[in-house]
């Protein structure tokens, strides 16, 4: 057997070096927090290593916040340290047991680096033949060994030493006695249990471990049995697959065949058809040709009778033009025309004359009701020569003009130019005053904006400068502006205050260790950014100005949040007085009043409005800006609609004069006009006279022969062209039925092809059948076109159901194709090769493929009854004798008054699979599945294809073997039986653990099943809801089996338990350090019977 007898934790938590010695029972107490659970993880990463298993300071609550690195580091959680151990170290957990058959002492351990950036460098070793006091861990200068300084100064025959975990757990095992790899879960179970609620858990996790169970065989002779039984349906779907292309390929030829008997009955219709308009054709180029003839003959008998009425025409012309009388005549009409022409050109410029004097005398009257406004006042004489203007255009246009008039209409017309400059000279003033206001309402919208964003209106040269100021010292100083950090208290001063400081309000302030920087910086650019009268103040030697206020000073009227500010305003405004009044001022050297008088070097001053009307001093200041800027804006608005009315008047005033001048200068040059048109009327008057006295009866006769003789000559000519056109369009009638005697000769032919290609291309037997249909269809009495049209209707339905055949055709090959990677082309027109794999799989033997499948299946009922059904029945029994051993351990050492028995039966659920898998009778039956009436048969085949179709989840139930089976735990006491599933939530907390902890404690014993294992059970706030009397029972059963224990226990348990134990290690924490002190048995003083009773049966640990 092997003993833990020491634990050395070295930078562990709040345990800087400390050694723990353990007996054969050892209880670990102490207060809340004082490091018991911190022992116990570490024994947990000694003895699991695998921190995926580990639960840190399990007994606290399943979220336990703490990690390997918190115990290395030692965490603090204040907030001025967050870990005792902050740079890098070396850490150790060791542990010495004694191996009692080989008489000697070994090592186990674990040393751990920890760098900088919490990253573990880990390593485990083990070490033979050696104790704790053989360990070397520090190196000559004193300080821990680091891991790889521990691994070279004691690597050796008898060193294991493992870096991964898995390795390291398997070394365990092996050194700890051959140790079964549950060992790891058993014991982390145990150490951090818990009153459990569901006995199967327990079951599951501390007795019965699961067994793998492979069904691979099993699959492969039932995926064996599937193919067959799926290369047999294939067989058949092949075959049903090919048959359909067949019929369909036979339904596809009968309709192409419909389809091409009558495609020839409907190209000899066609042919038909041709011959017909072929001779309808030729008979109406016949009866046009006779039509032209005739035409031709009415052309040239017109022409003759056209040319005689031209000849006569000409003569009777002649005579008329040499006639005396005609030359008089001519010369008369001629000489009236041009005067009659003149006249109406004079008449129309004096139209156009006349209204334009209206409208200037309309212009005129308009002008003189005008009294004058604010852009246009008359001068001088402006009113007497628009009077003067009036009454001339009123006597216009006259009888007879004269020069007087002549010039005072250019007289007009300059003085109204002159008005038209005025106008213009005017309406340019008022535009720049437009222009001018217009700006300053824009500049007052921008302020306005400003004021709302919170940004007050300063200069530019300011602004320029705290930009430059912010920039450079950014990060440094911000930069204020004075006005903005100052809050009045009284507004009854605000004007007195704004105005006392005028300018001085703007002055800029930095951070008093950057002022000279910031100096500097104004010199160096005052000149590129014209940055003139911006004030920066020495904020460096105004601090010593702070709190130098006198009572009743201005100073105390303002409030600055910062000091700086304040230094500044005390030093303007500290020693500045309050006054009542003007009479009041002389009593101080410096004052001013709320009416803004000041008093200063003896000298009393009124304060310019302008210094103080616009407010900046505090948040008010812009309320109080925005309010003024925004009635400025409302005034300037206002006038600028009243200059806009202005300059519209004043334009249309200046269109209205325009071209004044040339307007009059052309109405005084056709001042002539009235005169000049009675001059005309009257020449005209007498040229008629002349006309009307001549003698034209021997012309008139004339005239009418010459009208008579065109009158003929021109009806002729119509005549004459439309038999042309008539003549023209029977030749071109000729030409276009010359033309389809041509094409329809040629179409002839070409139906006539058509239908003997198609005789030539099919075979004699499809031609006597298309010349019966022929037949039929040349007996029909209606036109070639109806005809034509049934019988392509009748043929384009058979050629759809053809290609909807072969599309079809096509489907189900591609299908098949698709479906047994069939190689074929799909689209041919044949059918062989199709045709020869049917009669192919025709001839498969189908009952050969009906024998292998069920020998297939045999083969998997074999496997299903010799492989899963026997291990499920081995394993089911294992378990049985399991529980056997347990329930005959748990005989041995009964609980006070209670025995304890685990019962095992049949789960209610799988019930039906239990009795069929235990009946060992049903591995004799030739089939398993043979007998459908038969409830077993059912029952296996269900189970069956749960285990090969079910999902992995339903695969691993149904092959668990835990799972067909139900666990209670039956209690014996006061020769009573009960459940303890049936009370298991009625019992108290220790009524409860006392079964499980017998139970963990008889899986540790099985655990442990030789004398070459470990003892060691852990338990962490262990027995923490039993009473006195069942504490003491438990561990003199732990004794009875002789199991080493170590426990961490609450204190106010201690009293119950160190009478039962060899060894009380009492843990004490003092600020971060922990320490241990050991208690021996010897050491305690027994205050109750039991002790004496249990002083025989303590088994110490033998001498080293």
């Amino acid at each position: 057997m092997k003993w833990l007898k020491k634990l050395r934790l070295i930078n562990w938590h709040y345990f800087a070096d400390e050694t723990l010695n353990f007996g054969q029972q050892t209880i670990i107490t102490g207060m809340t927090g004082a490091g018991k659970s911190t022992i116990i993880d570490a024994i947990q990463v000694l003895l699991v290593a695998n921190q995926r298993q580990i639960k840190f300071n399990s007994a606290a609550h399943e979220d336990a916040k703490r990690s390997l690195l918190s115990y290395l580091r030692g965490k603090i959680g204040s907030h001025e340290r967050t870990y005792t151990r902050e740079n890098e170290f070396t850490s150790y957990i060791i542990a010495e047991f004694r191996d009692e058959k080989k008489r000697e002492s070994f090592i186990i351990g674990v040393v751990m680096d920890i760098h900088r950036d919490d990253a573990i460098v880990e390593e485990y070793f083990i070490i033979n033949d050696c104790k704790m006091a053989d360990l070397i861990l520090r190196s000559p200068n004193g300080n821990w060994r680091t891991r790889e300084e521990f691994h070279r100064s004691h690597a050796g025959k008898n060193a294991i030493f493992e870096r991964t975990k898995t390795g390291y757990q398997n070394a365990l095992l092996n050194r700890m006695g051959q140790l079964e790899n549950r060992f790891f879960s058993v014991f982390c179970r145990a150490l951090s249990f818990k009153p459990l609620d569901d006995i199967r858990d327990f079951v599951y996790n501390f007795i019965l471990e699961k067994k793998e169970l492979q069904l691979d065989l099993l699959k492969q002779n039932f995926e064996l049995h599937e193919k067959y039984k799926r290369d047999l349906a294939d067989l058949e779907e092949r075959r049903s697959s090919l048959q359909h292309i067949t019929d369909k390929y036979n339904a596809y030829l009968q309709y192409r065949d419909t389809a091409w008997l009558q495609q020839y009955v409907i190209l000899s219709l066609y042919s038909k058809s041709a011959e017909d308009v072929l001779h309808r054709v030729r008979a109406s180029l016949d009866k046009e040709t006779g039509h032209w003839a005739k035409t031709e003959a009415l052309v040239n008998l017109t022409k003759q009778d056209r040319d005689k009425a031209g000849s006569n025409h000409e003569a009777a012309l002649d005579k008329l033009k040499s006639h005396g009388t005609r030359h008089i005549q001519d010369s008369l009409e001629r000489r009236i025309a041009e005067q009659r022409k003149t006249l109406a050109a004079h008449l129309s410029t004096l139209s156009t004359i006349t209204d334009i004097i209206r409208r200037e005398s309309a212009l005129i009257t308009e002008l003189l009701t005008h009294k004058g406004n604010n852009v246009w006042q008359w001068e001088g004489t402006d009113k007497a020569q628009l009077e003067s203007i009036a009454g001339c255009l009123a006597v216009l246009p006259p009888t007879n003009a004269d020069t007087a008039l002549t010039e005072q209409m250019k007289t007009a017309g300059a003085f109204l130019a002159s008005l038209k400059n005025r106008a213009v000279e005017k309406s340019g003033q008022l535009k720049r005053q437009l222009d001018d206001l217009e700006k300053e309402a824009q500049l007052l919208r921008v302020d306005i904006e400003n004021l709302k964003n919170k940004q007050r209106p300063y200069k530019e040269q300011l602004l320029k400068l705290k930009a430059l100021l912010s920039k450079n010292l950014a990060g440094r100083s911000p930069v204020w502006v004075l006005c903005e950090e100052l809050e009045i208290c009284d507004e009854a001063w605000r004007n007195a205050i704004e105005g006392y400081l005028n300018t001085q309000r703007f002055d800029l302030l930095v951070r008093p260790e950057v002022f000279a920087e910031a100096l500097t910086i104004y010199e160096q650019e005052k000149k590129l950014h014209n940055l003139d009268d911006v004030g920066l103040v020495d904020t460096e030697k105004e601090q010593k100005y702070l709190n130098a206020v006198k009572p009743g000073s201005l100073a105390q009227l303002l409030v600055a949040e910062n000091p700086i500010v304040q230094s500044r305003v005390h030093h303007l405004l500290g020693s500045v007085m309050l006054a009542k009044d003007e009479q009041e001022l002389r009593l101080h050297n410096t004052a001013v009043t709320q009416s803004c008088m000041s008093y200063n070097n003896l000298v009393a001053r009124q304060m310019a409005r302008s210094r103080f009307e616009i407010p900046y001093i505090g948040a008010q200041a812009i309320v109080r800006q925005l309010e003024i800027k925004q009635q400025e804006l409302q005034s300037a608005e206002h006038e600028l609609l009243k200059l806009k009315s202005d300059a519209a008047w004043l334009a249309a005033l200046s269109n209205k004069l325009d071209e004044k001048k040339s307007r009059y200068e052309m109405i005084s040059q056709h001042l002539h006009l009235p005169r000049t048109i009675v001059t005309l009327e009257t020449e005209i008057h007498d040229l008629n006279t002349q006309l009307q006295a001549l003698d034209t009866v021997e012309l008139k006769a004339l005239e009418a022969e010459v009208k008579f003789w065109s009158s003929q000559k021109t009806e002729l000519d119509g005549k004459l062209e439309q038999l042309i056109v008539a003549r023209e369009n029977i030749f071109a009638k000729i030409q276009d039925l010359k033309l389809q005697v041509s094409g329809n000769e040629h179409a002839l032919r070409r139906k006539e092809q058509e239908v003997h290609s198609w005789v030539t291309q099919y075979h004699e037997d499809l031609l006597a059948k298309a010349q019966e249909r022929l037949a039929d269809a040349l007996k029909q009495t209606h036109s070639f076109e109806v005809r034509i049209t049934n019988w392509e209707t009748s043929q384009k339905s058979s050629s759809t159901r053809c290609d909807n055949e072969f599309i079809e055709l096509r489907e189900a090959r591609h299908a098949y194709n698709l479906r047994y990677s069939f190689s074929s082309d799909h689209a041919a027109e044949d059918n062989e090769t199709y045709q020869d794999v049917l009669n192919k799989v025709s001839g498969i033997d189908i009952p050969r493929y009906q024998e292998q499948l069920q020998e297939s299946l045999r083969q998997a009922e074999d496997q299903f009854k010799s492989h899963f059904m026997h291990k499920m029945r081995e394993a089911i029994h294992e378990a049985k004798r399991e529980f056997q051993r347990i329930n005959n351990a748990l005989k041995l050492f009964p609980f006070q008054d209670d025995e304890y028995y685990f019962e095992l039966t049949a789960s209610d659920k799988f019930k039906q699979f239990y009795d069929c898998i235990m009946d060992e009778s049903l591995a004799d039956r030739d089939s398993l599945f043979a007998r459908p009436e038969d409830e077993r048969s059912a029952t296996l085949k269900t189970l069956f294809d749960k285990l090969i179709r079910g999902d992995a989840d339903t695969q691993d139930e149904f092959t668990d073997y835990r799972r067909y089976l139900d666990f209670d735990i039956i209690v014996y006491s006061h020769g009573s039986r009960y459940s303890f599933s049936n009370v298991l939530r009625e019992k108290s907390g220790g009524e409860t653990q006392t079964p499980f902890y017998i139970i963990i404690l008889a899986a540790f014993n099985q655990l442990y099943s030789n004398n070459k294992t470990m003892r060691l059970v852990v338990f962490d706030e262990a027995f923490n809801k039993m009473d006195e009397q069942r504490i003491k029972t438990s561990l003199r059963l732990i004794k009875k089996l002789n199991l080493q224990l170590i426990a961490a226990v609450p204190d106010e348990k201690l009293q119950h338990m160190a009478a039962e134990v060899t060894t009380t290690l009492v843990v004490t924490r003092d600020n971060l350090t922990c320490f241990v002190d050991t208690m021996q048995l010897e050491e305690v003083v027994a205050t109750d019977e039991d002790y004496q009773s249990v002083q025989g049966q303590i088994t110490f640990f033998p001498p080293e």
